[in-house]
């Protein structure tokens, strides 16, 4: 069963989406429906209470001391990372495992440092609790 509602966009995202579609060979709404899939797949962290291990990327201007002091506080989820500067951006590769809320706490706090983040989980267990 699918429910229909309207969205609105800008007219330039509009525009690329439609030709996306076109070169994908699918429509609109099929790509809306992949997309809103896996944002909410990545986020799940922020809905469901579980233990989770997943990739969190990091890029943006160059500013280590921000994103070392943010990293350090969360060692206990961070089992590996790495950085690397491509011209006068920094990106940070990490390799977090642990409680959801520990990851999403980690994941507001680089976003609302303007850090770009983006997370993609590879495993997930649902507690039992939830």
């Amino acid at each position: 069963m699918k429910r229909r509602f309207g969205v609105s966009i800008p007219k330039d995202l509009a525009d690329r989406l439609d030709l996306l579609a076109k070169a994908l060979e699918t429509d609109r709404s099929s790509l809306i429906e992949a997309a809103v899939r896996e944002y909410i797949h990545d986020h799940m962290h922020y809905l469901v209470p579980h233990d989770c291990t997943g990739i969190m990327v990091l890029y943006g201007a160059c500013r280590k001391e921000d994103w070392f002091d943010i990293i350090d506080r969360y060692m206990d989820i961070v089992v590996s990372y790495n950085h690397i500067h491509r011209k006068n951006i920094c990106i940070e590769v990490l390799i977090v495992s642990g409680p959801s809320k520990k990851i999403a706490s980690l994941h507001k706090e680089l976003v609302e440092s303007g850090i770009k983040a983006r997370y993609l989980p590879i495993f997930y267990c649902v507690s039992e609790k939830s």
